[in-house]
């Protein structure tokens, strides 16, 4: 029996029976002889147990962001041109879109996010290495998509 679920980190979690047995052992090491699951009704129940507890340890955030950066992009211009951020932090980007879908791409860290018009696109990276970074834009939005560019610093 396989088990798919969002828990209420929104992130998605797939488990089959052998792997729910396996996370309820780590859980409750001393009596792992409770831990037989005759139906398909108590591994559905111990799953949506393991969903709660996951969902209040998080998963989809890691870490807490060291330094929070608000992009703007639009056609044909990422604002601010140039992000200057500490090597070693957690760094939370919130970039949005002014017109139409873009893509905040920064192909040497392998960041590539899709960013839609009416909501902002959120996440966090460790900036680990120093250098210069090229933002660009990764979807095609126009004759002058190419001039989209923009300049990560980690200093």
């Amino acid at each position: 029996m396989q088990i798919f679920w969002l828990n209420t980190a929104k992130c998605p979690v797939s488990l089959n029976t052998k792997q729910v047995r396996l996370l309820l052992q780590v859980f409750y090491p001393a009596r792992p002889t409770n831990l037989i699951m005759t139906n398909s009704s108590t591994t559905l129940l111990y799953a949506v147990a393991m969903s709660l507890a996951w969902g209040l340890a998080g998963c989809a955030r890691a870490y807490i962001a060291d330094e929070h950066v608000k992009v703007v992009m639009k056609k044909y211009s990422i604002s601010p041109a140039e992000i200057r951020v500490k090597q070693g932090k957690v760094v939370e980007f919130e970039v949005k879109t002014a017109d139409v879908q873009h893509g905040f791409d920064v192909p040497a860290l392998g960041i590539k996010e899709s960013v839609q018009p009416g909501r902002s696109t959120v996440f966090s990276i460790r900036t680990d290495r120093k250098g210069e970074f090229k933002i660009e834009c990764g979807i095609l939005c126009g004759p002058h998509h190419d001039d989209m560019r923009g300049k990560l610093i980690v200093e």
